[in-house]
């Protein structure tokens, strides 16, 4: 068993793969060390950490399963939704990664996706772009909010505020019946900030702001700023009546209580990533788009050390660290109640959906191809 920090090698998905929890100080949170009552987090341990996890079920691996473009992944009760971005459609899939039915095609009429330019290098940036709350499905095709019943009748739409490239929706929820809030990442010439709205039914139209942070941003005279290489990029994630929210790059996961929205925080244990330089990936030139950009000397404002975040039923927050290889993982369990953190060394992948307890959801790529395919893991005490 392995310990130390780095990166590690992922064994293959097909075989049962060892997981170690390693015990870890989670220090003291910067204000507090309980998430706030309403998110009524228990302090007890999560069923879904296990000593060994088996792939029991994939999706996506046949002819006929085939994701043309992974854009996330949602969960509830014995449903599970892959939103197919490039294939304009929602798959819903049983617990066990059966395909029950599809629905959407392409346009931007109601029910409808827009047609994105797939961005797989990027494609943990799309785990928030689908949500279920057994009642409600939400999706985010990057151009609107779109409401659905689980059988896949169009309830209604909104546009999100209006953006440019310099500002993206990270994370999108159901609420109340007829209520969506989604996350804004915005960046400007000046400064960066996160940003929780709220938009209803009644008045799609309007976009009520909830809560606000500012996040670290070197800016400069780019007309067109834009997240540099290696710069954090923010997660978010539902649990009960509370959003969690991390920067991507500091030491604690804000926890928005939806009620209240008064703000508690809950601190991460230490990480320690590669200098800006020391990774082969920060020096030579990047291409946006068809753009040539010369990657930055100085580095970003905030170093990237957090890669995924999700929360389980039982009120725990999984946090994916920064590995150089996007196929390595290193997972990080944290109670929002107590503060206690766990480490999972090589575990066969980082959750994206969680099913009942002991049994997670994730995508994996094909290391041949980079197409991407579901797992469905279950946990072995």
């Amino acid at each position: 068993m392995m310990n130390d920090v780095g990166c590690r090698r992922c064994l293959p998905v097909a075989r049962t793969l060892a997981v170690a929890m390693v015990l870890a100080s989670a220090g003291t949170p910067a204000h507090g060390q309980v998430a706030p009552m309403s998110c009524g987090v228990p302090a007890a341990e999560t069923r879904w950490l296990a000593e060994s996890y088996t792939a029991t079920h994939t999706y996506g691996l046949g002819d006929e399963e085939w994701i043309e473009s992974y854009g996330g992944l949602a969960a509830a009760g014995d449903s599970v939704f892959l939103y197919d971005q490039l294939g304009r459609r929602i798959v819903h899939l049983s617990g066990e990664l059966e395909e029950r039915h599809a629905f959407g095609r392409e346009g931007e009429g109601p029910g409808e996706f827009y047609s994105p330019i797939p961005l797989s290098w990027l494609d943990d940036l799309f785990e928030g772009h689908v949500a279920f709350n057994g009642r409600q499905l939400v999706v985010y095709d990057r151009l609107r909010l779109a409401s659905f019943d689980p059988s896949g009748e169009h309830r209604w739409s909104a546009r999100r505020p209006a953006t440019t490239v310099r500002e993206g929706v990270r994370f999108v929820s159901p609420v109340a019946e007829g209520q969506m809030i989604f996350g804004v990442d915005s960046l400007d010439f000046t400064s960066r900030h996160l940003a929780l709205w709220r938009v209803g039914r009644t008045d799609p139209h309007h976009h009520e702001l909830l809560w606000q942070r500012p996040v670290p941003w070197r800016s400069g005279n780019d007309p067109f700023p834009m997240l540099r290489t290696r710069e954090a990029a923010s997660r978010w994630a539902r649990y009960r009546d509370c959003v969690v929210v991390s920067d991507g790059g500091r030491r604690f996961l804000w926890v928005v209580d939806l009620s209240t929205l008064e703000t508690d925080s809950v601190a991460l244990p230490e990480w320690e990533v590669p200098a800006f330089g020391e990774v082969p990936i920060d020096r030579g030139v990047m291409n946006f788009g068809g753009r040539e950009v010369q990657r930055e000397s100085q580095g970003p404002a905030l170093l990237s050390r957090w890669r995924g975040l999700i929360v389980d039923p039982d009120g725990h927050a999984w946090i994916r660290a920064w590995t150089e290889a996007r196929d390595e993982f290193e997972v990080i369990v944290v109670s929002l109640a107590s503060g206690q953190s766990r480490r999972l060394v090589n575990p066969p992948g980082f959750p994206t959906a969680f099913g009942p307890p002991g049994v997670f959801y994730t995508a994996l790529t094909k290391p041949e191809t980079d197409e991407q395919y579901l797992v469905r893991f279950e946990g072995e005490r």
